[in-house]
């Protein structure tokens, strides 16, 4: 028979102020999502530019709701018990990690606005539609039209090895000393095939095109994304955090609630392990701007990119432990191993990862695929709604009791 763990008793005031916090965050998800659909939406832009951008407008609304109510009840209990004294200098590292993680938010939002990479979804979408592309000239490539490029990239996502197989390095010594650099390749931005030397400067052209229009004719999306860019760097430092604390003062936690601890372990492991598909969503978008815009479109956003990608992979396999804690040594020490060998798969396979990223949840992607996503999440928040926890299967039972029963016969 399962086990119902019941929820420590905490403060009122705790409980308030962590739903009121969860819930302003996820107000600010879904109103940069509604303001895309409300814009983009008549001209039929919304959903190929929610694609190109999932791990903005589709991973947020979706999964972040995962997280928030994965991470809610240990976020109660945590928080409790640091502003009520009850662990070691819990006050003074609560009051500093959330002005540490607010300051931190606001100067890495700041950073990544600064940057001279602008998306298609800052650009107003009558200038997207209206967006015809440009001949070739004396020493200008030619242009597609923006709309068209989109849909290119769709179609093709999904043929063959996908997007990957049109990558091309831009650097400057590889473009001047490589043979390569004169081997002809379809190029996105021209709409064509060119020499990966003439590609690279479409590239180029192009990236100062798409800044250009987002300054002319800015979209009302690109407004609300810079009130909510901040709100989401909170959110992913929020969540590191409280992995960490919660590591950290696992026994103090347990001292202080008993048993009541061990029913957050397993939504803790769903919402790390649902928080890693956001960069490698995030790394996804980044190969496929990189084939629009080049290698001379890095930014803080970019450079910061990769390094996220491997904190959160870090942080996903210590939450994961932190539940695997539960089980018997050997199915623990067991799964540890298994954690490390799909990291060493996720390193080794990591251009399959993204490839495939691209073309489902990507820039390739279609409603089916968003559709599946969003109900494979909201069966993963309903199992932490109901208390669901894979400790509380006892495997064998049944068979333990038929044998009693024949021996007693």
């Amino acid at each position: 028979m399962r086990e119902e763990w019941p929820m420590p008793k905490t403060h009122l005031a705790t409980r308030i102020g962590v739903t009121l916090v969860f819930a302003l965050i996820y107000t600010a998800f879904l109103a940069e999502t509604g303001m895309l659909v409300e814009e983009f939406g008549p001209s039929g832009l919304a959903q190929r530019l929610a694609a190109l951008e999932s791990q903005n407008f589709i991973f947020f609304p979706v999964a972040g709701l995962l997280a928030l109510v994965a991470f809610w009840r240990p976020a109660v209990l945590l928080v409790d018990a640091m502003a009520r004294g009850r662990l070691k200098y819990g006050r003074i590292t609560l009051v500093a990690s959330l002005v540490a993680c607010g300051a931190a938010a606001w100067l890495i939002a700041g950073a990544f606005e600064a940057s001279g990479a602008r998306a298609f979804y800052e650009i107003a979408p009558k200038a997207l539609m209206d967006d015809a592309g440009t001949p070739s000239t004396q020493g200008r490539p030619t242009r597609a039209p923006l709309t068209d490029i989109l849909a290119r990239m769709k179609i093709l996502s999904g043929i063959d090895k996908g997007l990957g197989q049109y990558k091309a390095q831009c650097d400057g010594e590889w473009l001047q000393y490589s043979t390569a650099a004169d081997e002809e390749m379809l190029c996105f931005p021209a709409g064509e095939r060119l020499p990966v030397r003439e590609c690279c400067a479409a590239k180029a052209a192009f990236r100062q095109h798409l800044n250009a229009l987002a300054a002319k004719a800015p979209s009302r999306t690109a407004e609300v994304h810079r009130y909510v860019l901040p709100v989401k760097v909170f959110f992913l430092l929020l969540l590191l955090g409280l992995g960490i604390l919660l590591v950290q003062y696992r026994k103090g936690l347990e001292r202080v609630y008993g048993a009541g601890l061990s029913g957050v372990s397993f939504g803790l492991a769903l919402g790390g392990a649902i928080m890693l598909i956001w960069p490698l969503m995030n790394a996804a978008y980044l190969e496929t701007m990189s084939l629009l815009t080049g290698s001379g479109s890095a930014s803080a956003y970019t450079v910061v990119a990769p390094l996220v990608a491997l904190g959160f992979g870090a942080w996903t396999l210590l939450l994961v432990f932190f539940h695997l804690r539960s089980y018997p040594s050997q199915i623990e020490y067991a799964a540890k191993i298994g954690g490390f060998i799909a990291a060493a798969v996720g390193v080794f396979r990591y251009d399959e990862i993204t490839n495939y990223l691209a073309r489902t949840l990507g820039v390739g992607g279609g409603p089916v695929p968003i559709i599946v996503f969003t109900v494979g999440v909201g069966a993963l928040i309903l199992s932490i709604l109901v208390g669901f926890d894979p400790t509380d299967i006892k495997l064998g039972d049944g068979d333990d009791e038929k044998a009693e029963t024949a021996g007693g016969d």
